[in-house]
C-alpha cells in the first residue's frame, strides 16, 4: 500500500508518522492519524471529505453498506478502513497488470 498517496490526499503531516522500521507500528500510527483527519474533515468540511473519497475512488455504495453495519461513533474508522482497502485493491491491480512488457498494446492476428 502506498501510504504516501493517502497522506498527500488527506493532507496529513508526514512528520507525525513514527520513525520506526516496524511495519505494524507504522500502520497503526498511520491509521490513527487518518481517522483523526477524517473526523476533522467531517466536523469542518464534509464536502471536502466527500471530494477526497471520490478522488481516491472509494465506492460510495460499498461505503454506505459498511457504515450501516457499524455504530455511528465508528464512522471515521470505517471510512479509514475503506480508504486503506481501496488503496490495497489499486496496488494489487497495478501489480497484476504490470507484467513487465513495454506497454505494447498491439493485437496480433
Amino acid at each position: 500500500m502506498e501510504i504516501e498517496k493517502i497522506i498527500d490526499a488527506f493532507e496529513i503531516n508526514p512528520e507525525l508518522m513514527p520513525v520506526t522500521d516496524n511495519g505494524e507500528e507504522k500502520f497503526i500510527a498511520f491509521r490513527a492519524l487518518l481517522i483523526r483527519r477524517i473526523e476533522e474533515l467531517a466536523e469542518s468540511n464534509m464536502e471536502q471529505l466527500m471530494w477526497r473519497l471520490y478522488r481516491i475512488d472509494v465506492s460510495e455504495k460499498k461505503l454506505k453498506e459498511e457504515l450501516k453495519k457499524h455504530p455511528a461513533s465508528e464512522f471515521a474508522s470505517v471510512i479509514a478502513d475503506a480508504i486503506i482497502q481501496r488503496e490495497v485493491e489499486k496496488a494489487a491491480s497495478r501489480k497484476k497488470f504490470s507484467d513487465g512488457n513495454s506497454g505494447d498494446w498491439s493485437f496480433e492476428d
